[in-house]
């Protein structure tokens, strides 16, 4: 089982968890009541992506994000409660796009 420091927040991470424990249609969650991200256990048949783990670990950079914006007070602070601190299109960007953003930090020398 593994942790992540979500700014000064330890969060658990817990993968391979049955869909049951999770929100209808998820692969994912974050529950920021008990510092909790889960990550559906993820099996390759027919109608499942080739490439599992590297879906995995986009739906792990998702869940971060959620607690990212959680922790940072925009998650409740957005607006209302559909702002776009709870917002899954920008949680997915941030999510997708943050590999390509860090490389271009190293790449310029700005970490």
């Amino acid at each position: 089982m593994k942790t992540v420091d979500i700014l000064g927040t330890k969060y658990k991470i817990v993968c391979d968890v049955d869909e049951e424990q999770l929100p209808e249609g998820a692969d994912g969650s974050m529950d920021q009541s008990i510092h909790e991200i889960r990550i559906v256990r993820m099996e390759r048949d027919r109608n499942s992506i080739e490439n599992l783990e590297s879906y995995k670990k986009k739906v792990l950079r998702h869940e971060i994000i959620h607690a990212f914006l959680y922790e940072s007070g925009l998650w409740n602070n957005s607006c209302d409660v559909e702002g776009w601190g709870q917002s899954e299109e920008i949680t997915d960007w941030i999510a997708i796009q943050s590999p390509k953003i860090f490389n271009a930090f190293k790449e310029a020398r700005c970490l």
